[in-house]
């Protein structure tokens, strides 16, 4: 699915050589038969790209050879070059991580205004914790407040920029560490504050127990996206609700429903995630 976050005419293929492992290892787990017919077309015409892929992700290189075998041979540079278009865009939000200072002007970053997540619980004096930080929009808003603030981003190309950008703004209270949301590489209730803008979403629950390792008793886990365009009719997240978060609903300057959620770790919550 492409957010139209990149102009992908504009891109070389070459781009991909900036992935991490575990971007190549996703990649490679899509079944869309046109990507992966496609995908084939434009590693096949890119073998620097393809030997990257294999070697950086050895585990997945074996699928990859047979994907650069299964290319037609005498492929046209003009449908090649719509292959690199197609794949690209498809990867639209994986590209935008390789160029976090584009990123970093996105409408659903740049429009954002901190008080949406300030207003939610107070960050004076507290530990916090930004999951999946990208270039660093809650961070950087909680930085004036906490007493320290941890960023968790698994895109090397981000946290470069994110050390770079903490740097030249002078925010000396932000750490900047590599993990993901599954291994998060700290100890059971570190944080008195752990964050995420764009976290949530495919198992919810799971999301959560992962949050909350980390989160101490008493603690707030907060989700706070960035601006959106898109309208949501169907409301807030049930199954966010039914987790026990609560929320608040705005209308974004973009134009579409944003909705903040929160939620208190309690005493059972610690039990649960210990299990």
């Amino acid at each position: 699915m492409s957010y139209g976050w990149i102009d992908a005419k504009t891109f070389l293929f070459n781009a991909l050589l900036l992935m991490d492992a575990w971007i190549i290892r996703y990649i490679s787990h899509k079944r869309n038969a046109e990507f992966n017919q496609k995908l084939a077309v434009a590693l096949a015409a890119n073998p620097a790209v393809s030997w990257y892929f294999g070697n950086k992700c050895p585990d997945r290189s074996e699928y990859y050879d047979t994907l650069v075998r299964s290319a037609p041979a005498g492929v046209p540079p003009e449908y090649v070059r719509e292959c690199e278009i197609y794949v690209l865009d498809a990867l639209d939000t994986f590209i935008i991580y390789l160029y976090p200072a584009i990123m970093d002007e996105l409408p659903y970053i740049k429009a954002w205004d901190a008080e949406r997540l300030l207003s939610i619980t107070d960050f004076v004096g507290k530990t916090v914790l930004d999951i999946g930080s990208g270039t660093g929009r809650l961070a950087i808003a909680a930085a004036p407040f906490a007493k320290w603030v941890y960023t968790c981003e698994p895109v090397e190309r981000l946290r470069e920029y994110l050390r770079e950008k903490l740097e030249r703004l002078r925010i000396e209270n932000v750490f900047v560490v590599d993990g993901t949301l599954e291994k998060l590489p700290f100890p059971e209730e570190s944080f008195d504050i752990v964050v995420s803008g764009h976290v949530f979403g495919d198992d919810p629950k799971q999301e959560l127990l992962y949050m909350s390792r980390v989160t101490r008793v008493g603690g707030c886990i907060i989700d706070c996206p960035g601006e959106n365009t898109e309208k949501q009719p169907n409301g807030p997240n049930r199954a966010m609700i039914e987790l026990g978060f609560e929320y608040a609903h705005y209308v974004s300057k973009l134009g579409g429903d944003v909705y903040r959620y929160w939620k208190w770790k309690t005493n059972e919550d610690a039990v649960i995630s210990r299990k």
